[in-house]
C-alpha cells in the first residue's frame, strides 16, 4: 500500500491534536522559544510573557488541557483576550488543539472570535490542524472565512493543506474565496494537490479554483501532485483539464518532475495516457527517461523507454560522496546566512540541525564560510546572554519559571535541545549562560524520564524520543555544573525511558539509538536498537519516515547517521553503502535533496535562499541529514 500524505496528515491530527496522553498534559514548565518570523515582523526576541490578567496562567491551563482550570481562571477574571509573545490568544491554542469545551468557555467569557495577528486568527489555527468541529464553532460565532495572514496564507489554504473535506466544505459554505495565493504563489488548490488530498482538490475545482494556476516557481497544482506521486490527484486534475505538458521556470513538465522525484509508475502512466510528451527536455536538456534512469526508478524507466546519451549527460553523473558533500555544504551555509539576514530569531533548523551538519563537516576537514559562523554566533550568544538572568531566576523560583516567555506552548525542549546540540557540534565551550540554559531544560523532564512538546512540525518536531535524546546530549555536554547537580539521576531516568519507548517512525528509531548512545546504554541495547533501523531499510537502499511510504533523503540520511554515530556501523558496511548510493543518485544538481513539506504551516513562510520553494525548510533538513550521512564515508 502506498502511504499518502492525506493518511499522514489525518493520523497526525489524531496523534497530536486529539488529547494523546503525554503531549498536552504537561505539568512541567518550559523556557523561551524563538520561532521563525517573517521579515519586518515587529516582535521582541526573546518574546515577552503573556499580557493580560492571569494571561500566562490561562495559556498554561489550555496547554495542559485543564478545562476546570480554564473555567476557574475565567471566573476569577482572567483575560480571555490575553496575548502571548507571538500575539496568540488562548482561543488560538484551544482551536488548534481540538479543545472545543475550552473554546466555548473562552467565547462565553468574551474572547474575540476574529482576534488577528501575523499568524492569522483562531479560525486560521483550527483550519491548520483540520479541526472542523472547532471551525464550525468559530464560524457560527461570526468568524471571517477569508482572513489572510502576513505571508498570504488564507484560512481556506490552511484547511486545504490539512486535507479535511468536512472543514473545506464548511468554509466554502461560508463563502471562502478559492483564488488567493500566498507569498510563494501557492493557492488552496496547490496545497491540496501537493498533499495528495484528492477529495479536497475536487471540491476546490468545483468551487472555481483555477486548475493551471502557477506559483513563484512556475509550478501548477498538477506538477505539485505529480512530483509527489499522488496518482489519484493527478488523474483528477487531468480530467478537469490540467495541462499535461506545462513547464515550470526550470522547463520541467509534470512528467519530468514525477520521473525525477517520486518515480511513481501509476502517475507516469496517467500522464502518458493524457498526452504528456515523454521526450520533452527541461532547460538543461534532461528528459523524464533520463531522470528516471538516473534516480533508479525502474518501473518508471521501463514506461519511459531508453534515454538518449545526450539526455543522460544533461542530468549529470552520480557524484562521489565528497563532491556531493561539497555541493550540499555550500547550499546549507548559503541558506544559513540568508536566514540570519531575514529573520530576527534563532531556529531549530538553521542554528540546530544545520549547525550539527556544519560542525561535523569541520571535523572532516571542510573549511566553512566564516561569515556564517560570525552571524550565527552573534545571534546565539546574544540570546544566551539576554536569557541568562531569567534562566537563573527561574531555577530559584517556580513563579519565575512559570513566567518564562512561551512556556505556555511548551517549546523549551524543541528549541533549547536543538540549539545546544548545534553548539556542541561546533565545540562551543561551556559557560555560565549554557549552564543556566541547560539547567532550565533539565527541569522540564517529566517524572517518567522523558521530555515533551505540544505543537508538532513533522517530521523534525514529531517525536518525544527526539527531544529526550537531545536533552540527554545537552546534559552530557553542558550539564556538568552545580546548577545541574541532579544530572546523573536525570540521565538515568532518560536512558530507562528511551530503552522502553516504542519506535513507530523513522524519527523515533534514529533518535532512540542516538539517545541511548549518548546516555551510555549497554552495547547489547545499542545492537538491538540498531537492528530495528537496519530492518526498516527498503530494497532501493533508502528509509522512510513511516512504514510503507517511499524512501526519502531525510529518513535515509538520519538512519545512516544514527547507525554510525549511535550503533557504530562502519561506512564500509553493505547496508550503509546501499543507503549512500540512494542518496547520491537522488541528489539534485544544485546540491540539495528534495523532501515535500509535511508540517502544519504554523510558522509564516519566507524564502531563506534554499531550493524547492515552500518545501525548502523540509528540504534543508533533509539535506543536512544526508550530508551528515555522507560525511561518515570520508576520512577525517
Amino acid at each position: 500500500m502506498k502511504l499518502t500524505n492525506s493518511f499522514i496528515s489525518t493520523s497526525l491530527r489524531v496523534a497530536f491534536w486529539s488529547g494523546m496522553a503525554g503531549i498536552f498534559a504537561i505539568a512541567a514548565a518550559s523556557t523561551v522559544t524563538h520561532r521563525q518570523q517573517p521579515p519586518g515582523r515587529r516582535t521582541t526576541d526573546p518574546p515577552v510573557a503573556a499580557k493580560g490578567k492571569l494571561g500566562q496562567d490561562l495559556f498554561l491551563a489550555i496547554d495542559h488541557r485543564d478545562l476546570a482550570g480554564v473555567q476557574a481562571l475565567l471566573k476569577r477574571g482572567a483575560d480571555p483576550n490575553s496575548r502571548n509573545g507571538l500575539e496568540f490568544t488562548p482561543l488560538y491554542i484551544a482551536a488548534a488543539s481540538y479543545q472545543m469545551d475550552a473554546m466555548q468557555a473562552l467565547l462565553g467569557a468574551g474572547a474575540k472570535v476574529d482576534a488577528d495577528s501575523s499568524y492569522g486568527t483562531p479560525l486560521t489555527f483550527a483550519a491548520a490542524t483540520g479541526n472542523a468541529a472547532g471551525a464550525e464553532i468559530l464560524l457560527n460565532q461570526g468568524a471571517s472565512a477569508n482572513t489572510i495572514r502576513t505571508d498570504g496564507l488564507s484560512v481556506l489554504m490552511m484547511a486545504a493543506n490539512s486535507g479535511n473535506p468536512a472543514l473545506v466544505h464548511a468554509l466554502l459554505d461560508h463563502k471562502a474565496d478559492v483564488k488567493p495565493a500566498d507569498e510563494g504563489g501557492e493557492t488552496a488548490l496547490s496545497l491540496a494537490a501537493r498533499g495528495g488530498h484528492a477529495k479536497v482538490v475536487e471540491m476546490l475545482l468545483d468551487a472555481g479554483s483555477v486548475v493551471d494556476s502557477t506559483d513563484a516557481e512556475g509550478q501548477t497544482p498538477l506538477m505539485a501532485a505529480a512530483e509527489n506521486g499522488s496518482g489519484d490527484t493527478v488523474k483528477l486534475l487531468l480530467a478537469k483539464g490540467a495541462n499535461a505538458n506545462g513547464k515550470d521556470k526550470q522547463g520541467r513538465t509534470p512528467l519530468l518532475l514525477c520521473a525525477e522525484y517520486s518515480g511513481d509508475a501509476g502517475t507516469i502512466q496517467a500522464l502518458l495516457s493524457a498526452g504528456a510528451k515523454a521526450d520533452e527536455p527541461d532547460s538543461k536538456g534532461g528528459t523524464a527517461a533520463a531522470y528516471a534512469t538516473r534516480r533508479g526508478h525502474a518501473q518508471a524507466a521501463a514506461l519511459l523507454g531508453k534515454p538518449s546519451a545526450a539526455a543522460l549527460t544533461a542530468v549529470g553523473e552520480e557524484p562521489s560522496p565528497r563532491q556531493a558533500t561539497a555541493l550540499s555544504l555550500h547550499l546549507i551555509q548559503h541558506s544559513m546566512l540568508e536566514f540570519t539576514k531575514l529573520a530576527s530569531c534563532v531556529s531549530c533548523h538553521q542554528e540546530g540541525l544545520g549547525r550539527i551538519a556544519t560542525g561535523e563537516a569541520m571535523e572532516h576537514g571542510f573549511k566553512l564560510d566564516p561569515a556564517v559562523e560570525k552571524a550565527q554566533m552573534g545571534r546565539l550568544n546574544g540570546m544566551l546572554g539576554a536569557m541568562r538572568p531569567l534562566h537563573e531566576g527561574a531555577l530559584k523560583s517556580p513563579e519565575v519559571m512559570k513566567q518564562i516567555p512561551l512556556i505556555e506552548i511548551n517549546e523549551v525542549a524543541t528549541t533549547d535541545g536543538w540549539l545546544l546540540a548545534g553548539m556542541a557540534a561546533h565545540k562551543q565551550a561551556p559557560s555560565a549562560e549554557t549552564a543556566a540554559m541547560t539547567a532550565v531544560l533539565a527541569r522540564q523532564q517529566l517524572p517518567d524520564g522523558h521530555w515533551s512538546f505540544s505543537i508538532p512540525r513533522v517530521p523534525m518536531q514529531s517525536s518525544n524520543v527526539t527531544f529526550t535524546a537531545l536533552a540527554v546530549k545537552s546534559l552530557q555536554t553542558y550539564g556538568k555544573t552545580p546548577l545541574c547537580a541532579d544530572a546523573a539521576g536525570r540521565l538515568r531516568r532518560a536512558k530507562n525511558w528511551l530503552a522502553a519507548a516504542p519506535a513507530q517512525t523513522g524519527e523515533d528509531r534514529a533518535f532512540k539509538l542516538l539517545g541511548l548512545k549518548w546516555a551510555g546504554a549497554s552495547s547489547d541495547t545499542l545492537r538491538k536498537t540498531s537492528a530495528s533501523i537496519r530492518g526498516a531499510q527498503h530494497p532501493d537502499g533508502g528509509w522512510s519516515w513511516l512504514p510503507n511510504a517511499p524512501s526519502d533523503a531525510y529518513a535515509t540520511g538520519q538512519a545512516l547517521y544514527a547507525l554510525h554515530a549511535g550503533g557504530g556501523l562502519p561506512a564500509s558496511d553493505a547496508a550503509y553503502k546501499r543507503g549512500v548510493k540512494f542518496l547520491l543518485r537522488n541528489q539534485d544538481r544544485d546540491g540539495s535533496w528534495y523532501v515535500v513539506k509535511r508540517a502544519i504551516p504554523a510558522n509564516n513562510y519566507f524564502d531563506a535562499g534554499f531550493p524547492h520553494g515552500e518545501s525548502q525548510y523540509a528540504s534543508f533538513n533533509a539535506t543536512s541529514w544526508a550530508t551528515l550521512a555522507l560525511l561518515q564515508t570520508l576520512s577525517r
